[in-house]
């Protein structure tokens, strides 16, 4: 990926700065390094500011995942800037340096965020003193720590660039040996607006630079100055991504002539370039990964096949050639016989093993069968090589022949035995090589999803269900939320749900005077579903009343708990309710938990949940594997009721 260079940064300054007045909600810390800053205001609803150290800051539109357990920087962060109002966006000079100016109980206080090298990210005071830092930096002239005031890096864009005699004075003392070198270091455009200059200008980006003319120098400063003025005022920006290929080479505040004949997507603002660019990037390099992860899988599986098909044949042709051999050495008991018992009795009679062999070389050339029969005699190793029927193999001297021939059957059989178990190590590995290319290429990372702006309803904060009819029930979790549903959520027309036995959690069924009895029916199971009859694995008994039965008033000497009620008059009665729950998702990703005939319609997936032994933790697990889509395990939590067991 491409980093942005001080001229990105200001257009991305430019735009940031409408979001001056808001305040800042959040602050997060990715998986990748990220860090997101959530901003909002009336004006604009919601905003994400994603810092991707020493590369990019731009807003972004894509959702990514942050870590349970943020870093301790981060939660220095939140201490600064959690409900701090943002009062300035600056970037010093075209530097890869932003100020967030910012004001938090009454103190000001100023996050500065280096792009430049590794990045980094200092909360100092007003003062400019640090206050603290992602990363402590000390070098020549600098020191970034905690009590030191903050200091600028050397300039690599300066405002002398901006005189036409200065500027043409860089140009001709440079030592760089191009034109473009020249124009990405000495003067500090970076290598994008570097490449812009020269294919604008007309003039050969290798050209060097101190061989340049009066009239180039000019006409290459003319169009330096007007890209200059056009960034700085924000005029005439047409963000857009460069495309080749369909995939995103570069990111621009307007279209480049250095990138004709690529694609360009256009965008409405910078920020959203630089988004898309920088989240699809991210994505394309997590898609390569997989590509090559996937690719090494392939790769070493056929490696292994190929390896085991070979030691196939070679077990195969083995087994073969030892039988071929026994059968050899048995069918030729004799000759090799009289072979062994001439030989070793000329040696036993002390005849030399010279002699011996130019015994043998002479009945050769004589024509004796016997003689022809050998191949070789190494008197050292106790051995002698026979070559019958065009098969060559090697025996001791001292060799009983019966027992030669059956050592060559039984190493056969060995081989043969081992063919079984080679063919089985096969065939599982063309399963596996078969599975990877079924599962195809996986990317275990998805970053670049789109966020949809979600406002979580107010009941989400419960337990809640959508009966058949859409009527809503919201539970309470814990005796405060029975608290605050009674005397806060409840109305007139809504009727309250409880169970006859203590333990229960109060429901309130939302304009319950108007549902149905199926509705109602419904609302019994889940509340019986939350109440102890869970944990007893018990039937329960449900009521319902009306709001104005619903009382705190306890008879005189008598206390009413934290969460508890006292219910006056007549109530309806659903008996011997089982508990039971379903748990699923819809097309939107939410939870849905409900019986299983009121939700299997809303879900993508579902599963239902009995009273059992499995703890809640580990039946979010296990509904993590089965759900094909992500949770966090605390969204499934939040709906099991106690230790459960899953129906098949």
């Amino acid at each position: 990926m491409k980093a942005q260079s001080g001229f990105d940064i200001k257009v991305i300054v430019n735009e940031l700065e409408a979001l001056n007045g808001s305040r800042i909600n959040k602050f997060y810390n990715t998986s990748e390094g990220e860090l997101l800053v959530k901003f909002y205001s009336s004006k604009f609803g919601k905003k994400t500011l994603r810092v991707l150290r020493g590369e990019c800051i731009h807003l972004t539109g894509f959702k990514r995942e942050v870590v349970d357990n943020p870093s301790h920087f981060t939660m220095l962060m939140r201490k600064y800037m959690n409900g701090a109002v943002l009062k300035a966006v600056e970037q010093p000079f075209f530097e890869r340096v932003i100020f967030f100016r910012i004001e938090r109980g009454g103190e000001d206080f100023n996050i500065v965020i280096e792009l430049f090298n590794k990045g980094n990210i200092i909360v100092c005071n007003n003062n400019m003193v640090i206050i603290n830092s992602l990363r402590f930096v000390e070098m020549k002239g600098r020191v970034i720590r905690p009590g030191e005031k903050y200091e600028l890096p050397l300039p690599n864009f300066q405002e002398l660039y901006l005189d036409q005699i200065e500027f043409r004075r860089t140009l001709k003392s440079s030592d760089k040996d191009s034109l473009v070198k020249c124009l990405a270091v000495d003067i500090g455009l970076g290598g994008k607006y570097a490449e812009e200059l020269c294919a604008l200008s007309g003039i050969d980006k290798m050209k060097n630079p101190s061989m340049l003319n009066k009239k180039e120098s000019d006409k290459i400063f003319e169009v330096f100055f007007l890209i200059y003025k056009s960034i700085k005022h924000y005029k005439n920006i047409r963000p857009c991504v460069i495309l080749k290929t369909g995939k995103a080479v570069d990111f621009a505040p307007f279209p480049l002539k250095s990138y004709e004949g690529y694609d360009f997507e256009m965008f409405e603002t910078f920020n959203e370039a630089c988004d898309y660019y920088y989240s699809r990037s991210q994505k394309e390099d997590y898609e390569s990964q997989a590509k090559n992860v996937y690719d090494d899988k392939i790769k070493n599986l056929e490696n292994r096949l190929g390896l085991q098909s070979e030691n196939l044949k070679k077990l195969a042709d083995d087994a073969e050639k030892y039988a071929r051999l026994g059968e050899i050495v048995f069918a030729n008991y004799d000759l090799i016989s009289t072979i062994l018992e001439k030989i070793m009795n000329a040696n036993k009679n002390n005849v030399s093993w010279v002699l011996i062999k130019k015994m043998v070389e002479n009945e050769k050339e004589h024509g004796s069968s016997e003689a022809q029969s050998i191949e070789s005699i190494n008197e050292h190793e106790g051995t002698i090589t026979l070559n019958i029927n065009s098969e060559k193999f090697t025996i001791d001297l001292n060799s009983d022949v019966s027992s030669v021939a059956q050592e060559y059957f039984e190493k056969s059989k060995k081989l043969r035995n081992k063919l079984s178990g080679t063919r089985e190590s096969i065939d599982e590995t063309r399963s596996m090589i078969s599975n990877v290319e079924s599962d195809g290429v996986k990317v275990e990372k998805d970053v670049v999803k789109e966020e949809k702006i979600e406002r979580n309803e107010w009941f989400e904060k419960y337990r809640w269900m959508m009966t058949t009819d859409n009527f809503l029930l919201v539970c309470g979790k814990d005796a405060t939320q029975n608290e605050i549903l009674i005397k806060k959520v409840a109305e007139d027309n809504d009727l309250i749900f409880h169970t006859a036995m203590s333990g229960s959690p109060f429901g309130v069924l939302k304009n319950g005077v108007n549902a149905g009895e199926r509705d109602r029916q419904e609302c019994a199971v889940f509340i019986a579903a939350y109440s102890r009859a869970w944990r007893n694995n018990i039937p329960a008994d449900v009521f319902c009343v009306k709001k104005h039965q619903v009382s705190k008033s306890a008879p005189s000497g008598e206390y009413v708990s934290h969460g508890s009620f006292i219910i006056k008059g007549e109530k309806e009665l659903f008996r011997n309710i089982w508990p039971e729950i379903s748990i699923g998702y819809g097309d939107d990703g939410k939870i849905i938990a409900g019986p299983a005939d009121v939700i299997k319609g809303r879900c993508v997936e579902m599963v239902k949940l009995l009273p059992g032994h499995l703890n809640p933790g580990m039946i979010s697990k296990r509904l993590l594997s089965i759900f094909s889509r992500s949770f966090k395990s605390e969204e499934l939590f939040h709906f099991i009721p106690g230790d459960a067991r899953i129906e098949l």
